[in-house]
């Protein structure tokens, strides 16, 4: 590579702000994504538009003519996550060899997306009165750009690139360095002759015919190595009503968990939600169909990661409990077994980030797995601990023993970096991300006075995540055989509680404490993290609820949702990434916490106001984050101009919220489900049908009553006991 080595990598979603915003369509299948303008076309200019896959750009351009000139645009539609349709028309089209200024062209474009694949489907049709002859062009380039490079416009030479004309109808693009090829073949499906290729367009002579559809069929195929050759589609795959593509949609939307709540607002956020989490699925090679992880989300995270997925999935576990078995699989295939500080991988370690690009895989970037992420770790344990309690078989999960041992060892010896009994994080070199919690821009954890606190820093959901990892890991151990670990896991989480309470709990403000400094200076910024806290259940319950009252003071909550940062902090910006903003999930999760602590009005207000901006947003798609405006100021919720969507963790706080208002808690291994609802007066009525919890499955109907408390009508299989009331886990130290 020329330029490319000498380029520096740095924390990529540190320069989101650099992204250029401007309306765009999306379409993708797993990690395979096409991102085009209103249009349909991804112009000379493209930036962040264009076809990818394996974390490459494969077409950096392209855009129709029709005789020299751009068709425009009347309609476009997303008719599913994986395809969109466009409308165009071009006027005044004077064919060859006459005057036809009045002939109208109208061209219909379908685009599907596949797993390393596009298809594209162009139909023409003319409303003049004579046969016209008319040039379709199709400017195509690949600049097979990383997707680091895209993002960060840090562009980099390739010399070694070439497009060639490899047979009838068959175009190729070919890059390679060293030993890392990427291949974007195009052909047309359709027999057509004449068509050619110069200048850097497919050129296609075409007789229309007054009341004739002229249709072209054009497969891109995105490869990643020489050897590949893919084979033709024998038929169109978007004028098959059953093609596989709908038929692994249709079958994931019908295999979730039904929702029939009262609320409008919800029961449509919900559908989107089930929608976006389709969308966001990847699945490994060899892997069964059931296991799949969610991707962060779309465009720029479609890949694994170790936080987003681990969250969303235990979010999801409402909708599809299974969800979960693929996402421990996929992170337990990439837990770290060696110590390497330039990708701050230390044994036992889940990874943050997994990319194969051409920067990760020569090393420009360390992303292969990168592993700076402190929360990844006690997070995989935690759904290791959920699968168990909604699945109840602990045969089956005997094989991630071994990786929830390592799992602990590396919280123990390498999260507890000076030995103090709290987790802390820190890059071990100056290339590796100076945050590494779920606030993870390099300005997102900042101290009182808006300087970087010193490292290595002990943020305080941290502690909560490993309190909870420990506590929710004892019942699994004891269920493998070992009933050492499991009692002295219990007897570790309550020294960790007691530790929490002494070094976070700020007694004269009323509020926890943001994180302890390299030098263990209390950093008492005002921020929304205590949520994450709650949901742990790491605080008694006093301290708890007065923790949980303070993040609905207006310096925190907007009206719609929780700003991650007080307003009153001297660096607040509403318009940031992570420095006054509101992520969704981040409010869903304090939710969940305030219905832990009895704070049921609170945890509604919450779950109320984000529900409310959803129907604001286009699609009713609950985005990664938007600006931390208050409402009381602005009608709608004002976005975010570089949210991610679809995004995972946001698709699933939808799904979170049914779990907060019906209070649902399995504990399949003991045959047991508890059942506490608390319904709003907005949401009086709550119906869940096909709810899967290991081999039985659960229906409910939930009614609100005038005094305010819930009726529950519930049928479950036989096998499973339904409980009224909050399991023993949430209430367990509570009081303490």
């Amino acid at each position: 590579m020329d330029q490319g080595h000498s380029l520096r990598w740095s924390p990529w979603r540190t320069l989101i702000s650099a992204v250029h915003a401007r309306p765009s369509v999306k379409i993708n299948h797993g990690a395979t994504f096409l991102v085009t303008d209103q249009q349909g076309s991804i112009p000379l200019d493209a930036h962040d538009y264009g076809l990818y896959a394996s974390d490459t750009r494969f077409l950096s351009r392209h855009e129709l003519r029709l005789n020299g000139r751009r068709p425009e645009s009347v309609a476009s539609v997303r008719l599913s996550y994986q395809h969109a349709r466009w409308h165009m028309i071009a006027d005044n089209v004077a064919g060859f060899g006459g005057d036809m200024r009045d002939a109208r062209v109208a061209i219909t474009v379908d685009r599907l997306v596949s797993g390393h694949r596009l298809h594209e489907d162009l139909s023409l049709q003319t409303f003049g009165r004579s046969e016209l002859s008319v040039l379709l062009e199709i400017a195509l380039e690949s600049d097979f750009a990383d997707l680091f490079e895209v993002r960060q416009r840090q562009w980099q030479r390739r010399a070694d690139l070439n497009t060639s004309w490899i047979g009838p109808n068959s175009l190729e693009a070919r890059y390679q360095n060293k030993d890392f090829v990427r291949r974007c073949l195009v052909r047309a499906l359709t027999d057509r002759t004449g068509i050619t290729y110069a200048n850097g367009s497919l050129r296609i002579p075409i007789d229309v015919v007054p009341g004739v559809e002229w249709r072209l069929c054009l497969q891109y195929d995105l490869l990643t190595d020489d050897e590949q050759l893919p084979h033709v589609a024998a038929r169109c795959p978007i004028n098959e009503e059953e093609s596989q593509p709908v038929l692994e949609a249709r079958t994931w939307q019908v295999s979730v968990s039904q929702i029939e709540p009262a609320d409008l607002r919800l029961r449509f956020a919900y559908e989107r939600a089930i929608e976006d989490l389709a969308a966001l699925r990847l699945h490994e090679q060899d892997s069964p169909d059931d296991h799949w992880m969610p991707a962060a989300g779309l465009p720029w995270f479609m890949a694994l990661f170790g936080r987003d997925s681990a969250i969303a999935s235990m979010q999801a576990m409402i909708a599809q409990p299974a969800a979960a078995i693929g996402t421990l699989e996929n992170l337990a295939r990439w837990q770290s077994d060696v110590d390497d500080p330039e990708r701050d991988a230390e044994p036992g370690k889940i990874p943050h980030e997994l990319r194969v690009g051409e920067w990760a895989h020569l090393g420009i970037v360390p992303h292969r797995p990168y592993y700076g992420t402190a929360d990844a770790t006690p997070l995989y344990l935690l759904l290791l601990a959920e699968n168990y309690r909604w699945v109840g078989d602990a045969g089956s999960l005997l094989p991630f023993k071994g990786v929830a041992e390592r799992c602990l060892e590396w919280i123990d010896k390498h999260g507890d970096r000076d030995g103090d009994g709290f987790q802390e994080y820190g890059p071990r070199t100056p290339r590796g991300y100076r945050n590494q919690a779920w606030r993870d821009a390099h300005d997102g954890v900042l101290d009182e006075s808006g300087a970087f606190p010193e490292l290595p820093i002990a943020i305080c959901e941290l502690q909560a995540y490993a309190y909870g990892a420990k506590l929710h890991m004892a019942p699994l151990f004891e269920a493998w055989g070992d009933h050492e670990r499991a009692t002295r896991l219990v007897r570790e989480a309550a020294e960790l509680r007691e530790r929490f309470r002494s070094a976070f709990w700020l007694e004269e403000q009323g509020e926890l404490a943001f994180l302890l400094d390299g030098k263990k200076k209390t950093v008492r910024t005002v921020v929304s993290n205590a949520g994450h806290c709650l949901w742990m259940g790491i605080l008694d319950r006093e301290r708890g609820r007065v923790a949980g009252r303070r993040l609905l003071e207006p310096d925190l909550f907007t009206g719609w949702g929780l700003r991650v940062l007080s307003d009153q902090h001297p660096s607040y910006d509403p318009h940031s990434y992570q420095r006054g903003s509101v992520w969704p999930h981040d409010t869903v999760i304090a939710a969940a916490g305030l219905r832990r602590y009895g704070l049921v009005e609170e945890a509604w207000t919450l779950i109320d106001g984000l529900l409310s901006a959803v129907m604001c947003f286009e699609d009713i798609q609950m985005p990664e984050l938007f600006a931390g405006l208050p409402r009381r100021e602005f009608a709608v919720p004002v976005p975010y101009r570089m949210a991610n969507v679809p995004q995972a963790w946001s698709a699933g706080c939808v799904l979170q919220m049914v779990r907060v208002l019906l209070g649902l808690e399995p504990d399949v291994s003991a045959g047991r489900v508890y059942i506490d609802p608390a319904l709003p007066p907005w949401c009086p009525s709550f119906e869940l049908s096909k709810l899967r919890l290991g081999r039985h499955e659960l229906r409910l109907s939930v009614q609100r009553r005038e005094d305010g408390t819930c009726s529950v009508d519930a049928e479950a299989t036989p096998g499973l006991e339904i409980v009224r009331g909050a399991p023993p886990w949430l209430e367990l130290g509570l009081q303490g």
